[in-house]
């Protein structure tokens, strides 16, 4: 892919250490010297967390690579979205006091968004809380999940509910790791890729416009301005009073149709259905430029993303929505775009749009029409 070494740090109110993030091919081969690297004081022993399908391709490696550093152990789940419940938080805290894991040993979490948001939760409440390093495996986690020290389970009320803010001491980013993704994956990465250029970046959109988004190696080339976005959005508001919010582009629509599919449907495509929906309404609040509208709905509908949703419950979603994070007093609450490259504010400058139970259900028939 030939991309060079990209470092960023991420430094935020109140947090005793940076957040280094490290983009760099062939990482996952020199994983220990990475984070050794990072490291101020001895690590008693190392505790990968990973899934079923991560572990066969890179678990083993891993280990011996680590086991250089400090006694190394690896356990894993069964790979997938259902596996992201409290219920397996428990498990994995079992098996690191199982692990005699101390305050002085490190949890590493291999894998894509559902490892991280899982491995990243539970180094956050083991001990109340112990050093972690995030090491994401698949385009989605390497371009947004990653960052940001969101962790967090599912639950019966909604997608990501239970959860905390825990930064990991680095995230390591190989690229190279795409290659063993199925083209499928790619969209899971692709409509958080799309997202970041509608909320800060136009010419970053025009570009993604005119590349081949089926390919590892082209998409692997916007994660360093991904990732770079992120950081300076959440670097200002860590904890999501107002700015971050609008990192959340398409997740209001999409988490609810996640969820209502029992995560059948996949993130990545959820989030597409999300800015195709969430657009129509900007649009018809009069909010989001004309031209840059049609823009975005192309882009995306070029993807070929089906909206074939048969017997979506519209109060279930409406409840789910109003379960976001985002939306308060009982009003579901979205953060839109104004233009491709700047989201639209109140006039008291919150990025929290309100958007009326009846528009929200429109937007809904408008993804089946």
């Amino acid at each position: 892919m030939g991309m060079g070494t990209v470092r960023l740090s991420l430094t935020t109110k109140g947090s005793s250490a940076a957040c280094e993030i490290l983009i760099k091919e062939e990482l996952l081969s020199r994983l220990r010297a990475s984070i050794e690297s990072l490291l101020e004081d001895e690590v008693s022993s190392i505790v990968v967390i990973t899934d079923s399908n991560v572990r066969k391709i890179y678990g083993n490696q891993l280990r011996r690579d680590l086991s250089k550093l400090a006694k190394t152990h690896l356990v894993s789940f069964k790979a997938g979205e259902s596996s992201k419940t409290l219920e397996t938080a428990t498990i994995l805290l079992s098996k690191l006091a199982a692990l005699d894991l101390d305050r002085k040993g490190i949890v590493v979490s291999l894998g894509g968004g559902v490892v991280g948001d899982l491995a990243g939760f539970v180094a956050s409440v083991y001990k109340r809380g112990i050093k972690y390093f995030q090491v994401p495996t698949t385009l989605l986690a390497q371009v947004d999940s990653s960052i940001g020290g969101k962790t967090g389970v599912d639950s019966e009320w909604g997608k990501n509910q239970i959860g905390t803010f825990y930064y990991p001491r680095g995230v390591l980013i190989d690229p190279l790791a795409l290659k063993t993704l199925p083209n499928s994956e790619l969209i899971n990465g692709l409509g958080e890729i799309i997202k970041y250029s509608v909320i800060a970046n136009r010419r970053m959109f025009e570009r993604l416009a005119k590349s081949r988004l089926d390919s590892a190696e082209v998409l692997s080339r916007f994660i360093p301005e991904c990732c770079a976005i992120k950081v300076g959005v959440v670097s200002k508001d860590p904890s999501e009073q107002n700015l971050r919010s609008v990192l959340n582009y398409g997740h209001t629509v999409g988490h609810a149709l996640e969820a209502e599919s029992n995560y059948s449907l996949s993130h990545g495509k959820s989030i597409v259905l999300g800015m195709l929906a969430e657009g129509w309404i900007s649009r018809q609040l009069g909010s989001f430029n004309q031209d840059d509208y049609e823009e975005q709905q192309a882009l995306i509908q070029s993807l070929g993303v089906s909206a074939d949703l048969p017997n979506l419950d519209e109060n279930k979603l409406v409840r789910l929505a109003l379960a976001d994070k985002k939306s308060s007093s009982g009003v579901i609450r979205m953060s839109l775009p104004e233009r491709i490259g700047k989201m639209h504010t109140t006039k008291s400058g919150s990025f929290r749009i309100p958007v009326s139970t009846e528009l929200f259900k429109r937007s809904l028939r408008y993804l089946v029409a």
